[in-house]
């Protein structure tokens, strides 16, 4: 993908960017094709980018012990990043590529440049945080107050190709159950 047609994606996915804006993060940005498996951020070290997902599907875990933790998924067209990556901060989970992927990705420091002095773009990054927090709330509230099914249901709902592009161990651990958990789950629909 060129420059161009980069910037026609953005512009059509944050439409109230300025033309400086977005003259301004192009150039601070590359499209990127990565394999399955690859690990876009990881944990306990400092990154310099976030990325818009294009095409594909990632994950977010952390390990307890040897095992991981599933903490979130995304897929075409969501941002992927960390709010401690976007500080600056070393992160508490790792981000990796579950298929093949189409990438743009934002350089953080150049990005956060530019809002300085750019209405749009600060206006941009309340927008992605506040996503995020909401996200979060969401994600607290489902761990709380829904039981695995529930969970599960909701997940179905808000993905319905889920189970074709994931694991059965990652949908478990996302949802806080063991895979014979989730098989019984399954099993009553």
């Amino acid at each position: 993908m060129n420059k161009t047609e980069l910037k026609e994606l953005v512009k059509s996915t944050y439409p109230y960017l300025d033309d400086i804006a977005l003259n301004q993060i192009i150039e601070s940005t590359n499209y990127i094709k990565h394999t399955k498996g690859t690990k876009l951020i990881s944990e306990g070290k400092s990154h310099h980018y976030f990325y818009f997902l294009e095409k594909g599907s990632v994950k977010s875990y952390y390990l307890k012990g040897f095992k991981e933790v599933c903490l979130w998924f995304a897929f075409d067209h969501e941002i992927v990043s960390t709010i401690k990556t976007f500080e600056g901060k070393p992160s508490n989970e790792t981000i990796q590529l579950l298929e093949d992927s189409e990438l743009i990705q934002f350089n953080i420091k150049k990005f956060k440049d530019i809002a300085k002095t750019n209405l749009s773009v600060s206006q941009l990054i309340t927008e992605l945080i506040t996503e995020h927090a909401i996200f979060l709330e969401d994600r607290l509230y489902q761990l709380q107050f829904m039981s695995s099914k529930e969970r599960y249901e909701n997940l179905l709902k808000t993905e319905p190709s889920v189970l074709q592009r994931l694991s059965l161990t990652d949908i478990a651990s996302f949802l806080g159950v063991s895979r014979e958990t989730l098989s019984r789950i399954r099993a009553q629909k």
